[in-house]
């Protein structure tokens, strides 16, 4: 037995003295741009270690990795002392140069930007990597079929440009575009054609519509989505088993809307509609905090009717906002659908699970440098150490954002605290508005002619969201000077005390000129959640002059309507509002309601008796793309105290960009015999914007305008209106903390039987 061991150990101790040699050296060659220091980094492999072949095999993957190399050699031989480690590379060339050749509908940054979006970029000078330069090809045809270029090819072409390098391109044959002529729905389709392409979101029929909107291009790799759409739009319906087959596709000639023949693409898919199913039982489990009634309430489901999944999507949405808003964060809600067949019925379980209630636990702003934290912070409903409300979270952004002092920076980060999960960390990245406006300019605008003015105002001039105003105006129809300032935060209380000393002469053009000298008091509190009042006391010595060169007739209405030209007037203001806008300079939602009047009288030291009240209602929502619909509806009135009358110079005259914008400032309202416009005792004026961010700081904004002003004896008639219809182009400078605006209308009357329908101006400021 001792004989066979030691046989063995002889015939195996030359295997165990070779797997035990060591890297006696490493030899490098081949290489010219990538150093040899570079490679033995890459290398797990030493000179002086054990020499092991699976070792080597890693290596040789690590450096292909790279993409260094196009070809790799590794070799062992045997040495004096050890083995001999030979690698022999080839290097790739570098890339010197890459052309993207692209066509009018594939742009070279739609291409870059998709790379950088996959990380798949490539720059020059970097190495040379078919698999890099393939995977490129590769997304460039997604981004042709994207854009429905069907017929769209993409060719690589490597030109050499010196030694060993290399300059690639990307010829990009873009081809026709390929419009959906027909959707033809075969077998048991059930719904209305219209409904079912509706949908379908991407590939949908040639109309005037889908043109517009740019869906009208066939879009192959775009058809799976669209059949989920299509199923699930059955769903919508009731049609529980609908199946939707592999949709074929057929040529067509057939005519555009612009009359135009072209070949286009029939596609006919084959769908079975099977059996409708009705709502059956709806329960509600798991839920203790939230009464069941109340929950059920929530679900639009009920019995006998149409089974409609987004009506379930819905339910599971506003359900989980309730519970998100009372604190649990991480309720689930989890529906359980359970299909009768027999009766066509579908049984409906939603089952909840509350988890448990999160706290704040820790609040933190970063980014605000100059305004102070309690600025921002006394804007938040969610203190530390309260029940975390993510509508009351939700509305608090709002409310710092209305302030226009910071904007949000980013979504805020919001995380368990390390030490009890259920108590959240949340930070909050703003940037700090422009809050200086030191202003020389010199312009024209329709309310104020042109003008030249000096100016400095600020909405955070100590850092606590203080208002100071210093103005210095000087034009053809204004010479305006203004002190003023506010405080929004009296003694930390959300009480609001400020002042305004002024001196105006403002001429309305064919109308009068005015001047006026005055100081307003204005105090302002906020009453609960987002509902604020304002009173203001004003007094004002006003000097009236008739419009008219020296010597010229005026028109006798003006002495007649009122003949004092001197006159104090002394009023109080007050006003209750209610704004959820969620931004005073770039609004995109959110609603404001404001009811105001001002009362003046000759017992408060002036010399008009008079009520003027004023209800205003504005209105955001975004909508597709980031673009935001926009509503304005403002009724003002006044009335005369006892016997007194009211002047012409308080009356409403509507026209210009700040109500109807495409006619001249001042112009609209009822007149006299002689045509003098003598203003209204009540106005009302609509406003409806669609804005569209084209990029940076301009903005395109359909518009329409409508309104009029109207004497006391006439009643308001919508169809006595003066309207104006157009497109505004409105830079928004921050700088300024105003939009410069270029504004082309078209307007239902003329004022005059010289004047044209169509207005070209420009304006500075917002409508509303």
């Amino acid at each position: 037995m001792k004989k066979i061991i030691l046989a063995t150990i002889l015939l195996l101790l030359p295997l165990i003295l070779y797997s035990q040699q060591v890297i006696e050296k490493i030899e490098i060659a081949g290489n010219e741009r990538v150093t040899q220091e570079t490679i033995l980094y890459y290398l797990s492999s030493r000179e002086g270690s054990y020499f092991d072949i699976e070792l080597l095999k890693r290596d040789f993957r690590v450096l292909w990795a790279t993409g260094f190399f196009s070809d790799i050699k590794i070799e062992e031989s045997d040495g004096s002392t050890g083995k001999i480690v030979k690698i022999t590379v080839e290097e790739n060339p570098i890339i010197k140069e890459i052309t993207y050749k692209t066509g009018k509908k594939l742009k070279e940054n739609d291409i870059v930007d998709k790379l950088k979006e996959n990380d798949e970029y490539i720059l020059p000078y970097s190495y040379y990597s078919p698999h890099k330069i393939q995977k490129i090809q590769s997304r460039i045809e997604e981004l042709l079929l994207e854009k429905g270029l069907q017929s769209g090819e993409v060719k690589v072409a490597t030109n050499k440009k010196g030694k060993n390098e290399v300059e690639v391109v990307f010829d990009i044959k873009e081809g026709p575009k390929t419009k959906v002529g027909e959707v033809v729905f075969e077998g048991n389709p059930k719904l209305l054609p219209s409904v079912l392409i509706g949908g379908m979101k991407e590939n949908k029929k040639h109309g005037l519509l889908s043109w517009i909107t740019g869906k009208d291009t066939f879009k192959k790799n775009k058809l799976n989505e669209d059949m989920a759409s299509l199923k699930r739009r059955y769903q919508e319906h009731g049609y529980m088993e609908a199946t939707i087959g592999e949709p074929r596709m057929e040529e067509i000639t057939k005519r555009s809307i612009f009359l135009k023949k072209q070949k286009m693409m029939k596609i006919i898919i084959p769908v079975d509609a099977g059996y409708r199913y009705m709502v059956g039982e709806v329960k509600i489990e798991g839920n203790k905090i939230i009464n069941t009634k109340y929950l059920r309430d929530l679900v639009k489901l009920e019995e006998g009717k149409v089974y409609n999944i987004k009506a379930r999507e819905k339910a599971i949405e506003k359900i989980g906002e309730l519970y998100r808003d009372a604190g649990y964060l991480w309720a689930q809600v989890m529906p359980v659908e359970s299909l009768d067949p027999k009766n066509k019925k579908v049984n409906v379980t939603f089952n909840i699970h509350e988890g448990e209630v999160a706290y704040l636990n820790r609040l933190e702003f970063k980014g605000n440098t100059y305004t102070k934290d309690k600025v921002i912070r006394r804007e938040m409903l969610v203190t530390e150490g309260a029940r975390f409300s993510f509508a009351w979270f939700k509305d608090s952004i709002r409310r710092m954002q209305q302030l226009g002092l910071v904007e949000l920076e980013g979504e805020p980060d919001i995380r368990p605290s390390p030490e009890n999960p259920t108590h959240l960390d949340v930070t909050m990245s703003v940037k700090e508005l422009q809050r200086n406006n030191i202003q020389f300019s010199a312009g024209y605008s329709g309310y104020q002619g042109t003008f030249i003015s000096l100016g400095y105002s600020t909405v955070n001039f100590l850092g606590a969201g203080e208002k100071l105003d210093i103005t210095v105006q000087h034009g053809k129809r204004i010479k305006n000077y203004i002190f003023g300032f506010s405080e929004p935060y009296f003694l930390d209380y959300p009480i609001t005390l400020g002042f305004n000393i002024y001196s105006r002469y403002i001429v309305y053009p064919w109308l009068y000129d005015r001047k006026g000298k005055g100081i307003d008091f204005i105090f302002g509190a906020r009453i609960k959640g987002y509902w604020k009042t304002n009173v203001s006391f004003g007094y004002e010595d006003v000097e009236i002059d008739f419009p008219g060169e020296e010597g010229e007739e005026i028109d006798p209405i003006y002495s007649l309507m009122y003949g004092l030209r001197n006159y104090a007037i002394s009023s109080i203001s007050w006003s209750v509002y209610r704004s959820t806008v969620d931004h005073p300079l770039t609004p995109t939602s959110g609603t404001m309601y404001l009811a105001s009047c001002q009362f003046a009288g000759t017992f408060l030291g002036g010399d008009i008796d008079m009520l003027k009240p004023r209800f205003e209602w504005t209105f955001y929502k975004p909508v597709v793309s980031n673009h935001v619909v926009g509503l304005h509806l403002q009724y003002s009135l006044i009335k005369p105290i006892r016997d007194s009358q009211i002047p012409y110079w308080e009356r409403f005259y509507l026209g210009g960009e700040r109500s109807i914008r495409g006619y001249d400032i001042y112009t609209i309202g009822p007149r006299s015999e002689r045509g003098t416009n003598i203003g209204g005792e009540k106005s009302l004026v609509l406003n409806a914007e669609y804005i569209v961010p084209v990029g940076g700081p301009l903005y395109a904004i359909l518009f329409h305008d409508a309104g009029n002003a109207y004497a006391k004896e006439q009643k308001i008639n919508f169809k006595n209106l003066f309207t104006s219809t157009g497109l505004e182009l409105r830079i928004f400078v921050p700088a300024l903390r105003v939009p410069f605006r270029l504004i082309f209308s078209y307007n239902n009357r003329k004022i005059y039987a010289s004047d044209t329908n169509y207005s070209f101006r420009f304006a500075i400021g917002t409508t509303f």
